[in-house]
Formats: structure tokens, sequence, C-alpha cells
């Protein structure tokens, strides 16, 4: 910790609370932003940064669950759990495999289908699924019944996871495209869902780091990590206060935001 200087740390600290608190508004973990935060800023190796990222990611994960699964009831538990299963066992296989693919491909790759996500979302098109057909799941969630194509999303969901654990990101970001699109999950409880995935994902992904040898400074992660919380709390209530159509456009804005600060810090070094 001692190597960290007091500009740093106030430079960190609020750049992480907003992060959680945009991000936790829509179930997002906020990776694409936290980790390049943390590259500009601090002079580590980039899998340890990526370490770090991924332990802030889980903390503000923690925090979502709790307010999305309990005060919102948005959390559908039986596909959360279904889904937290593969994600958590590509995400921990993606950490592990780390050191074996040049991270700017990956992180091309992940800005594009962002990008692609963002528009589809807005377009509306969306994969309908036929109540009774093979890999249909009718589903029910508090107020809310529908029926969703479970089979279409489970292969797109384990890639998405085991990249997300190469980069050192939650990843679900993407995931909640894929379930609204492919699977037919209404946004919000696709939202509410997606916060288990980010507390498995990044909480798996990070074990497969430390498995890899990457160890930075707990004193500096516990510091990070209660600036990460405190804005995932506050932003994970508002949720609840922002109309449908605006859940929709702040989601489409988030994507495309982070589709292009991850290319910039990509290419633009």
């Amino acid at each position: 910790m001692a190597a960290i200087a007091i500009r740093e740390v106030s430079l960190i600290l609020p750049g992480l609370f907003c992060i959680a608190f945009v991000f936790s508004m829509f179930g997002r973990g906020g990776g694409e932003f936290i980790l390049p935060l943390l590259i500009t800023i601090l002079s580590l190796p980039y899998f340890d940064l990526a370490t770090i990222s991924l332990f802030l990611i889980f903390s503000q994960g923690l925090v979502m669950l709790l307010v999305y699964g309990g005060k919102h009831k948005l959390v559908d538990w039986p596909l959360a759990i279904s889904l937290a299963f593969i994600v958590g066992t590509f995400a921990f296989l993606g950490g592990y495999a780390s050191f074996r693919v040049k991270a700017i491909y990956l992180k091309g790759a992940f800005a594009v289908v962002l990008l692609i996500s963002a528009y589809k979302i807005w377009q509306g098109k969306k994969v309908p699924a036929k109540k009774g057909r093979f890999g249909t799941w009718h589903r029910k969630v508090a107020d809310t019944e529908f029926d969703m194509n479970f089979l279409y999303i489970l292969l797109p969901v384990a890639t998405i996871a085991f990249v997300a654990g190469m980069l050192g990101i939650s990843g679900c970001g993407l995931i909640i495209p894929v379930c609204i699109l492919l699977g037919g999950v209404p946004i919000r409880i696709a939202i509410g869902s997606n916060t288990m995935l980010v507390l498995t994902s990044s909480g798996t992904s990070f074990l497969g780091h430390i498995a890899r040898g990457h160890y930075p400074p707990w004193s500096m992660i516990l510091l990070f990590a209660g600036a990460t919380i405190c804005g995932a709390l506050l932003g994970s209530r508002t949720h609840m206060n922002i109309p449908d159509e605006w859940v929709k456009r702040g989601f489409i804005s988030i994507l495309v935001t982070a589709a292009i600060w991850m290319v910039v810090k990509t290419f633009l070094k």
C-alpha cells in the first residue's frame, strides 16, 4: 500500500464509487471501466490489475444480488443458479488460461460484440420463445410470467464467461443482451438475475487468476472495495425509480460507451 501515492488513491476511490453507482443501476459489474481506470492510474502488471478488478466486481456483485434479489425481487433464482454454474466454470477456466492469449485481441473482439448487442437491443428484435417447444422454459418471477429459449443461450454464455475470465472483467454486460435477445427474458428480470452471474463470474475468475500466481496487495484491494461497495449499494437501490424506457436507453448507452472506451484504451495507449 505504501507504493501507492495519495494522489493516485484520491483519483481511484471517487472513480470506483461513480462506476459502481452507475453500473449497479443496470445490474452490471462495470469491469469495462474499472479495469481501464486501474490501468491508467496504477503502474502494475496487467494481470495483477485484472485480479484487483475482479475482486472489486465480486464485491459489487454481492451488494447487487442482495438488493435486486431481496428488495426489488427481480432475480429469477432457478435461471440465475443454472447460468451461474456455467458462468462460474468457464470464468475460472478463462482466468486460469489468461496467460495464453494477448489481451489486445480479446478486448477488440469484446468491444465489437458490445456494439452489436447495443444495436440489436435498440432494434428490439428478439428470438421468440414458443411455449411447449423443446428447450423453452416457462418462468414466473413475482408478478411477471414469460417463456424463454433456455438452450439458445447456453453456448453464448459459456463463451462470454471464458473470454471475460481471461480479460479480468465479469462479462455479464454481454450476458444480459444474450438473455434478452436470444432467451426472450424481460429486461428487468435479465438485469436482476445477472447480478448473481456478476458475483459468480468475477469470483471464480478471481480464483483462476490467484491460481496462476497473480497476487496484488490485499490492503489495496480492501480499500478500493470499500468505495465500490458504497457506490453499488446506492446504485442498486435507485434501479426501481428509473422508468422502463430509460432502463433500456441507459443500458444501451452503457454498452456503447464501454465498447468505445475499451477500444480507446486498447489501441491508443
